[in-house]
Protein backbone atom coordinates (compact mmCIF):
# COMPACT_ATOMS: atom_id res chain seq x y z
CA UNK A 1 0.00 0.00 0.00
CA UNK A 2 1.27 3.51 -0.74
CA UNK A 3 1.83 6.26 1.91
CA UNK A 4 -0.77 8.18 0.41
CA UNK A 5 -2.97 5.17 0.85
CA UNK A 6 -1.99 4.35 4.43
CA UNK A 7 -2.54 8.01 4.99
CA UNK A 8 -6.18 7.50 4.05
CA UNK A 9 -6.82 4.53 5.44
CA UNK A 10 -5.64 6.29 8.70
CA UNK A 11 -7.61 9.38 8.11
CA UNK A 12 -10.94 7.02 7.53
CA UNK A 13 -9.88 4.98 10.91
CA UNK A 14 -9.44 8.46 12.59
CA UNK A 15 -12.83 9.95 12.12
CA UNK A 16 -14.40 6.59 12.78
CA UNK A 17 -13.38 6.46 16.16
CA UNK A 18 -13.30 9.78 17.32
CA UNK A 19 -16.75 9.55 18.36
CA UNK A 20 -16.44 6.70 20.31
CA UNK A 21 -13.29 8.08 22.13
CA UNK A 22 -15.34 11.77 22.65
CA UNK A 23 -18.59 9.87 23.85
CA UNK A 24 -16.53 7.32 26.11
CA UNK A 25 -14.73 10.19 27.78
CA UNK A 26 -18.06 12.62 28.36
CA UNK A 27 -19.22 12.39 31.38
CA UNK A 28 -22.18 15.07 32.96
CA UNK A 29 -20.71 18.06 33.78
CA UNK A 30 -22.06 19.77 37.10
CA UNK A 31 -23.36 23.25 36.33
CA UNK A 32 -24.37 25.55 39.47
CA UNK A 33 -27.34 27.10 37.71
CA UNK A 34 -27.75 29.69 41.20
CA UNK A 35 -25.79 30.62 43.62
CA UNK A 36 -25.84 33.38 46.41
CA UNK A 37 -24.50 34.65 49.94
CA UNK A 38 -27.27 35.32 52.11
CA UNK A 39 -28.11 35.94 55.26
CA UNK A 40 -30.25 33.04 55.97
CA UNK A 41 -31.62 29.69 54.02
CA UNK A 42 -35.42 29.16 54.72
CA UNK A 43 -36.61 26.12 52.74
CA UNK A 44 -33.88 26.17 50.45
CA UNK A 45 -34.23 29.58 49.73
CA UNK A 46 -31.89 32.42 50.49
CA UNK A 47 -32.69 34.65 52.38
CA UNK A 48 -31.22 38.52 52.70
CA UNK A 49 -29.01 38.17 49.73
CA UNK A 50 -26.44 40.79 48.81
CA UNK A 51 -22.65 41.25 47.92
CA UNK A 52 -22.00 43.57 50.49
CA UNK A 53 -22.46 42.83 54.44
CA UNK A 54 -22.00 45.04 57.83
CA UNK A 55 -19.05 43.34 60.13
CA UNK A 56 -21.59 42.51 62.72
CA UNK A 57 -23.33 40.20 60.17
CA UNK A 58 -22.35 37.06 62.27
CA UNK A 59 -23.43 34.47 60.23
CA UNK A 60 -23.39 34.05 56.17
CA UNK A 61 -24.93 31.22 54.01
CA UNK A 62 -23.31 30.19 50.53
CA UNK A 63 -26.35 28.91 48.62
CA UNK A 64 -25.85 26.60 45.47
CA UNK A 65 -28.20 24.95 43.03
CA UNK A 66 -26.42 22.44 41.06
CA UNK A 67 -27.81 20.47 38.27
CA UNK A 68 -26.20 17.51 35.94
CA UNK A 69 -25.89 15.11 38.62
CA UNK A 70 -26.78 11.52 37.21
CA UNK A 71 -24.87 9.84 40.09
CA UNK A 72 -24.32 11.20 43.57
CA UNK A 73 -21.48 12.67 44.18
CA UNK A 74 -19.69 16.12 45.98
CA UNK A 75 -19.36 19.88 45.75
CA UNK A 76 -17.09 22.08 47.82
CA UNK A 77 -17.87 25.47 49.29
CA UNK A 78 -14.39 26.99 49.79
CA UNK A 79 -14.76 30.33 51.80
CA UNK A 80 -11.38 33.14 51.21
CA UNK A 81 -11.01 35.69 53.34
CA UNK A 82 -8.67 37.70 50.65
CA UNK A 83 -6.35 34.96 49.65
CA UNK A 84 -6.44 32.69 52.70
CA UNK A 85 -8.27 29.67 52.99
CA UNK A 86 -11.20 30.10 56.16
CA UNK A 87 -12.84 27.03 55.59
CA UNK A 88 -13.72 24.17 52.92
CA UNK A 89 -17.06 22.22 53.33
CA UNK A 90 -18.06 19.09 51.25
CA UNK A 91 -21.66 18.86 50.08
CA UNK A 92 -23.14 16.34 48.90
CA UNK A 93 -25.38 16.40 45.79
CA UNK A 94 -27.91 13.78 45.00
CA UNK A 95 -30.36 14.75 42.37
CA UNK A 96 -29.98 15.95 38.93
CA UNK A 97 -31.25 19.38 40.37
CA UNK A 98 -29.89 20.09 44.30
CA UNK A 99 -30.39 22.77 46.42
CA UNK A 100 -27.64 23.02 48.76
CA UNK A 101 -25.63 25.22 51.47
CA UNK A 102 -23.09 25.93 53.58
CA UNK A 103 -22.30 28.78 56.42
CA UNK A 104 -19.32 30.90 57.88
CA UNK A 105 -19.21 32.27 61.18
CA UNK A 106 -18.08 36.21 60.23
CA UNK A 107 -15.83 37.78 63.28
CA UNK A 108 -17.01 41.57 63.17
CA UNK A 109 -12.89 41.80 63.13
CA UNK A 110 -12.54 40.11 58.94
CA UNK A 111 -13.57 43.20 57.11
CA UNK A 112 -12.88 43.11 53.45
CA UNK A 113 -13.24 40.82 50.19
CA UNK A 114 -14.19 37.71 50.62
CA UNK A 115 -15.01 34.97 48.13
CA UNK A 116 -16.57 31.27 47.67
CA UNK A 117 -15.43 29.11 45.23
CA UNK A 118 -17.77 26.13 44.31
CA UNK A 119 -15.77 23.05 43.12
CA UNK A 120 -16.83 19.52 41.80
CA UNK A 121 -15.09 16.58 43.43
CA UNK A 122 -12.02 16.86 41.50
CA UNK A 123 -11.27 20.45 42.28
CA UNK A 124 -12.44 21.93 39.11
CA UNK A 125 -14.07 25.31 40.12
CA UNK A 126 -17.79 25.46 38.92
CA UNK A 127 -18.53 28.90 40.51
CA UNK A 128 -17.16 32.08 42.52
CA UNK A 129 -19.13 34.36 44.58
CA UNK A 130 -17.41 37.30 45.67
CA UNK A 131 -18.43 39.46 48.54
CA UNK A 132 -17.12 41.89 50.88
CA UNK A 133 -17.83 42.46 54.36
CA UNK A 134 -17.92 46.62 55.52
Amino acid sequence: MSFKGILTTLVILSALLLPLAVTAQEEPVLKVTEAAIATSVENLVPKGVSDRFPGSVGKLYAFTRIAGATKETLVWHLWFYGDKLMAEVSLPVKSVNWRTYSSKRIVPGWTGEWRVDVTNEDGLLLETLYFTIE
